[in-house]
């Protein structure tokens, strides 16, 4: 026998409880509870007085609110990821029986009344002592057991009644499908875009299309397969945070924003023009935004520093917080004025960046895989297919496709994946291929093992067949191990050692220093321009030009430099070129020393940075 639908007025009779002209449940309707009560769509208080003849008790009705009532019609907490706010959301009714639009009121601020501002001047609280708190309990007593509902602000993976789900603006995608009674609420802007469709019923239709982002420029494969790789690695934030963020640099028209866009379109409704985070964004809005943005792709456009070195400078320092944050899984610490630390949000994302230029730094170089893109690179036609698919919704199926298949594979994958990544890693070490730094071997792991489960997901769902898998396998390692090999090079445009010593040499070049033979303090008998020495005429005596920053034993191939008006001339040449250099003058020399480029100080002391003088290795 089936059970006859739900009728709201039959359920409002068996409550008691009037109804309205929409047979919804009426909760303004009279009603009095502890002598608290809604008398005529007004709020009130009954009080008993004695006639004056002193024979009886008469009821009469205090007005809590002049106009009106108000009540509580729901309890809404909103979990950030971090901090857990509550508010009531309140409903009001005016005595001429006009209702006023909800509102929302932080729970702690509810006691003292000044949310009625919200309504401006419609409802009106009585005057009278005591009945500010009269009119609160009877808000509280007559809303009785309201609801409470929690609005998710932030997508990932999250554990509801024990079932692992995927949130996003739609819903939340578990094992069963999309849950759409679940809340999320990423604010207003292009964060609101991070939204998934259900993931679809036949998932090898779809699951088959994110491969053909390796295609997009078949002249640089590194492009496609670091984006499809990156994306990939999002999804398995929950199994091990990501450390590192990916970075696509290339000149203006070489279509770094399109890829991008498409990456950002497996997770919601992303184009070009409309990137959830942007390089003028404050430090603070990303900081919110990449951590709201768990578990998913956070792309952030168009570094490119400004002509005015105050406001590169500026952008150099948003874009090494923003990066060593992601790399140090680590946000800012701050104190409320009450001296309680605020909560401290940090990227919880897969962050891509794109720009004409690279942030500043060897150490912030080490946490970005950096992949190079020229003009000419992208295949338009590939890219326009692409564009089409991003449209159609196509990529952010395949991705819920993919969600719902880890949905139930979560907790083990928080057991292996990381041991997958480690077991990868000391491969990588042992081949010797990642050795630009200790962390490029991490940064490979971790991609390549990513690629290894949606392969694996789609060989599962029919996508692809197994040689097909085994061979795209072998193609994405090999272009991985191809990208971290590139990677020396821009550790080496960075290195403080290695800018020291083309700074040094530029200053010979230019004029700006020079060094004297260690015997007569004259022009070093064997190259002197190459030292800063120069002559007036064909025939005349070199002099040095600059300042005199130590002196060469060329018999011994060293080169003996005073620290301080070294560092200082150093300095001031990188400031000329507006790129200072980022270390001082004392670790700079403790890296010449770790580099066995420091042979001894003046009095053969092992602390550099202390002494006066040091003797190098000849550079010329």
């Amino acid at each position: 026998m089936k059970k006859p639908p739900d009728n709201p007025i039959l359920t409002a009779i068996k409550a008691a409880q009037p109804v309205n002209k929409s047979g919804q449940v009426d909760r303004f309707a009279d009603c009095i509870v502890d002598r608290l009560g809604i008398v005529s769509y007004r709020l009130v208080k009954i009080q008993s007085v004695k006639n004056r003849d002193g024979t009886a008790d008469a009821e009469i009705q205090i007005p809590l609110f002049m106009n009106g009532a108000a009540l509580i019609d729901y309890e809404l907490v909103s979990d950030d990821g971090i901090v857990e706010n509550r508010f009531f959301v309140m409903i009001g009714k005016l005595q001429n029986g006009r209702d006023l639009p909800p509102g929302k009121v932080p729970v702690q601020q509810f006691p003292g009344m000044n949310w009625l501002g919200q309504w401006g001047n419609q409802l009106i609280l009585a005057p009278g002592n005591g009945n500010k708190d009269n009119a609160r309990a009877a808000i509280q007593i007559l809303s009785g057991d309201i609801p409470i509902i929690t609005i998710f602000q932030y997508t990932g993976w999250v554990l509801i009644d024990g079932e692992w789900r995927y949130l996003t603006g739609s819903g939340a995608i578990g094992a069963g499908g999309l849950d759409t009674s679940i809340r999320v609420e990423l604010g207003e802007g292009h964060m609101s875009k991070y939204s998934l469709p259900a993931p679809p019923d036949n998932p090898r239709q779809f699951a088959g299309v994110l491969f053909e982002l390796i295609d997009i420029a078949p002249a640089n494969p590194a492009v496609g397969v670091a984006l499809l790789c990156g994306a990939v690695r999002a999804a398995l934030g929950v199994c091990l945070p990501p450390d590192f963020s990916l970075f696509l640099v290339g000149l203006s028209g070489s279509y770094k924003s399109e890829c991008l866009s498409l990456v950002m379109a497996y997770f919601g409704e992303f184009d070009s023009r409309s990137f959830p985070g942007n390089f003028t964004d404050t430090e603070t809005i990303l900081e919110r935004k990449t951590h709201q943005a768990k578990d998913a792709v956070f792309c952030v456009d168009d570094f490119v520093p400004s002509v005015n070195q105050q406001e590169a400078n500026k952008l150099h320092s948003k874009a090494e917080r923003l990066f060593r944050g992601a790399g140090n899984q680590a946000g800012r610490g701050r104190c409320k004025t009450d001296m309680t630390s605020k909560a401290a949000y940090y990227p919880r994302c897969m962050l891509i960046a794109s720009g004409e230029d690279l942030p500043r730094g060897a150490s912030l170089l080490a946490r970005l895989l950096v992949v190079e893109i020229k003009r000419g690179d992208v295949d338009l036609n590939r890219l326009s297919r692409l564009q089409d698919l991003a449209r159609r919704g196509d990529l952010a199926k395949a991705m819920s496709a993919f969600l719902q298949w880890l949905a139930p594979r979560i907790d083990e994958l928080k057991q292996t994946f990381p041991g997958e990544v480690r077991t990868i890693r000391d491969k990588a070490l042992k081949e010797k291929f990642a050795s630009s730094h200790p962390r490029a071997a991490d940064i490979y792991a971790s991609l390549d093992a990513s690629a290894d489960l949606f392969i694996r997901f789609a060989e599962e769902v029919g996508a692809i067949s197994e040689i097909h898998a085994n061979d795209l396998m072998n193609s994405i390692e090999e272009t991985l191990k191809q990208v971290i090999r590139a990677q020396g090079q821009f550790q080496r445009q960075t290195d403080e050692v290695e800018r020291f010593l083309a700074l040094l040499g530029a200053c010979f070049s230019a004029g700006e220093v020079h060094v004297g033979d260690n015997l007569n303090q004259g022009p070093p008998e064997l190259l002197p321009f190459v030292w800063g020495w120069r002559s007036q005429t064909a025939d005349g005596d070199p002099s040095g030009c600059g300042s005199r920053i130590g002196y060469i034993n060329q018999p011994k191939g060293e080169l003996w430099l005073e620290p301080e008006p070294t560092f200082k001339e150093i300095q001031k040449f990188a400031n000329a070129q507006n790129e200072p250099m980022l270390i001082n003058r004392a670790t700079l020399w403790k890296r010449l020393y770790e580099r066995g480029l420091l042979l001894a100080s003046e009095n053969g002391d092992q602390t550099p940075g202390q002494s006066r003088d040091y003797q190098l290795r000849n550079i010329a």
